[in-house]
C-alpha cells in the first residue's frame, strides 16, 4: 500500500515538474518574442529644413549678409536709377525651399532701416511669382505659405517715395535730404518662417 502511495506521489511530482518545465518553456518563448518585438528598429527619415533666401542658406542665422539691390522704375522726369520724390521701385526676395521637407508659412516685416531713412519712403504693395498683379501691404507685413520642396517663390516688394499730398516731407526737406545725403533709402526686411502644423 505504501508503494502504491509512493508511486502516486512520484507521479504527481513528475507531473508537477513537467508542468513547471512546460510553463518555463512557454514563458521563455513568450518573453523572447516580446524582447524580439521590443528590439525591432524602425527607420524614419528626418525632415530637412534647408531654406535659402536670395541664395543664402538661412540655417540658424539671425542676420543675412546679402544686401538686396532695389530697382527704381524709370520715368521721364527723373534720371534712371535715381530715387526722388514720386519715384517708384521694387526689390525681389527669392525663397528657395527645394531642401525643405516640410511646408511653412513666411512673414516678411518691412520697415525703415533707421531714423535716417527718408520719412516718406513707404512699402505699399507686393506680388508673389505673378508680377502682373499686386496686393496692398497692411501694417508693413507680408505673409504667405510655401509647400515643401518648392524650388522658388519670388516675392516682389514695391516701394515709393510719397509725393501725393499724403507725404510728411515738403519740397525743402526733400531737397535737403537729396543734397546733404543725411537721409537714406534703406529698408529692413525681417523674415519669420514657421512650420505648418499637421
Amino acid at each position: 500500500m505504501s508503494t502504491h502511495a509512493e508511486d502516486t506521489n512520484k507521479k504527481r511530482i513528475l507531473v508537477f515538474i513537467l508542468f513547471c518545465l512546460v510553463f518555463v518553456f512557454l514563458f521563455q518563448e513568450a518573453y523572447a518574442k516580446y524582447r524580439k518585438y521590443a528590439s525591432v528598429q524602425v527607420d524614419n527619415t528626418v525632415a530637412k529644413w534647408n531654406i535659402k533666401i536670395n541664395n543664402e542658406l538661412i540655417g540658424n542665422k539671425t542676420t543675412l549678409t546679402n544686401h538686396i539691390i532695389p530697382t527704381v522704375v524709370n520715368n521721364n522726369y527723373v534720371k534712371n536709377d535715381v530715387l526722388a520724390p514720386g519715384s517708384l521701385g521694387y526689390f525681389d526676395v527669392d525663397i528657395d525651399a527645394t531642401d525643405a521637407d516640410v511646408s511653412f508659412t513666411y512673414e516678411i516685416n518691412v520697415a525703415k532701416y533707421d531714423i535716417y531713412t527718408i520719412e516718406d519712403l513707404t512699402i505699399y504693395a507686393y506680388s508673389v511669382d505673378d508680377f502682373s498683379t499686386s496686393t496692398s501691404v497692411t501694417n508693413n507685413i507680408i505673409t504667405g505659405t510655401i509647400q515643401h520642396n518648392t524650388a522658388s517663390t519670388k516675392v516682389r516688394i514695391y516701394y515709393k517715395w510719397l509725393d501725393d499730398g499724403t507725404d510728411v516731407m515738403n519740397n525743402q526737406t526733400d531737397t535737403t535730404a537729396a543734397i546733404t545725403g543725411t537721409s537714406n533709402a534703406d529698408i529692413l526686411a525681417t523674415f519669420h518662417l514657421t512650420q505648418v502644423q499637421n
